[in-house]
């Protein structure tokens, strides 16, 4: 196996990890949180799901990102088909990062310092604001690796 093929594999590999740990999310533990309506079994569940996502996501969020640079580094040029692919996908990703870290992240940090017994007033309007930015993150995660797929494929063996 060529290196060329090892790496967009690795691409590959990672930013379907990335999309799907984002896909997972939304459609399993987003929906189940809309559905809680007590504050605190909220609280619990969203401080219990951070610590099992948070050391995950990002390795395979920002590997998804340096896959695309690899990609593009392997094609023909930045001016081919594959190039703009990789490049597009990267630039996906790098967006997905960008929504994580202005809007979830933060509001995960803060969500880990409430107190399960008496979570703030306005939790449903923070839970509300988090599922939108992760509905977002994970609509844009899905064409970057789209654009990863079809950048390997286009490249052939």
């Amino acid at each position: 196996m060529g290196i060329k093929i090892l790496i967009r594999l690795v691409a590959l590999l990672l930013a379907a990890l990335a999309t799907g740990g984002l896909m997972v999310n939304w459609i399993g533990l987003t929906r189940a949180m809309a559905r809680i309506s007590s504050a605190a079994a909220y609280t619990e569940f969203h401080q219990a799901t951070n610590r099992t996502f948070d050391p995950y996501m990002p390795i395979v969020v920002f590997g998804a990102l340096l896959g695309g640079v690899a990609l593009a580094a392997v094609s023909p040029g930045v001016h081919s088909a594959t190039g703009q692919l990789a490049i597009t996908g990267a630039v996906g990703y790098a967006a997905v990062i960008a929504i994580s870290l202005s809007t979830n992240v933060p509001t995960n940090k803060a969500i880990a310092g409430w107190s399960i017994q008496s979570p703030p007033a306005n939790w449903k309007a923070v839970r509300a604001g988090w599922i939108r930015w992760h509905i977002l993150r994970t609509l844009v995660s899905v064409p970057a690796l789209v654009c990863y797929l079809l950048s390997g494929l286009l490249a052939g063996g």
